[in-house]
């Protein structure tokens, strides 16, 4: 009982929350990169991946950069912690309402992504080759009893995840973490835009991954599975690819932009 209570009080101390800002500017400094990388996609240079792992590659091939990605690998850690003390011991005060239980189980599944994302950074950073593709991984998955299923149920997830980011992204649900006694009126106005098109943008690529998931369960073939970066090269390769995924591009780098915004103004 004393571990809990001892473990409870630290979820929620200040340090806590410093974890969490630290963590907003890797989250936003890594979709600056993944923006970046995108519109170099949109414009012809095909020959990066426009995805965290593409983003960390790119990273570890300077001198200074590495350092970069060391912060990042970092950042990405506290993140996820500061998410499992929200998920696990209330921190954002959600309660133990069916909602907040949802918004909870949310937390926990960032808290999650974020240490995949910690560890896959340090990976690249001592030169650990890239782990089987998605394409690989859904081939395994499609063959194992009742595998069809939990692809398209993945897929599924996907499309309501990209749902829920758009719906965030138009109603402006996201300000209600925002700390606006720090903003003045003009300053939430724009913190407002660069979300509302930052969501939307992430939204819609996470749509077109659920698409492709869902393709692949229902024509049984992994061939067509596809990742973050994966989706944005089938955009560039769509008609009117070039400002299609141009604009794709600019909502990831509104989406960076808030993540190092929300370092300074978010609720934590």
């Amino acid at each position: 009982m004393a571990v809990v209570s001892s473990a409870h009080r630290a979820a929620r101390s200040p340090w806590v929350g410093w974890l969490g800002r630290i963590g907003f500017g890797a989250q936003g400094t890594c979709f600056l990169i993944i923006g970046v990388l995108a519109l170099e996609l949109a414009f012809g240079d095909s020959g990066r991946l426009t995805d965290p792992r593409g983003a960390f590659v790119v990273l570890a091939e300077g001198g200074w950069t590495r350092v970069l990605l060391v912060l990042l690998a970092a950042g990405f850690a506290c993140y996820s912690i500061w998410r499992m003390a929200q998920a696990i011991f209330d921190r954002g005060g959600m309660g133990s309402s069916p909602g907040g239980l949802g918004r909870r189980a949310i937390q926990l599944g960032q808290s999650a992504l974020y240490a995949l994302l910690a560890v896959s950074a340090v990976r690249v950073l001592v030169g650990a080759r890239a782990s089987e593709s998605p394409k690989k991984t859904a081939a395994g998955i499609l063959g194992w009893p009742g595998g069809t299923a939990i692809v398209a149920g993945i897929g599924l997830a996907l499309a309501v995840v990209a749902v829920v980011n758009v719906y965030w992204g138009i109603s402006r649900r996201f300000m209600e973490s925002i700390e606006r006694r720090k903003l003045d009126a003009p300053a939430a106005r724009l913190l407002e835009l660069i979300g509302t098109i930052g969501f939307v943008a992430l939204g819609f690529v996470l749509g077109v991954v659920s698409w492709f998931m869902l393709k692949a369960a229902i024509d049984y073939n992994a061939g067509k599975v596809v990742s973050l970066g994966g989706a944005m090269s089938h955009l560039a390769g769509s008609h009117y690819g070039t400002w299609l995924l141009t604009a794709v591009a600019a909502g990831l780098i509104a989406y960076g932009a808030f993540g190092l915004l929300q370092a300074r103004y978010h609720r934590v």
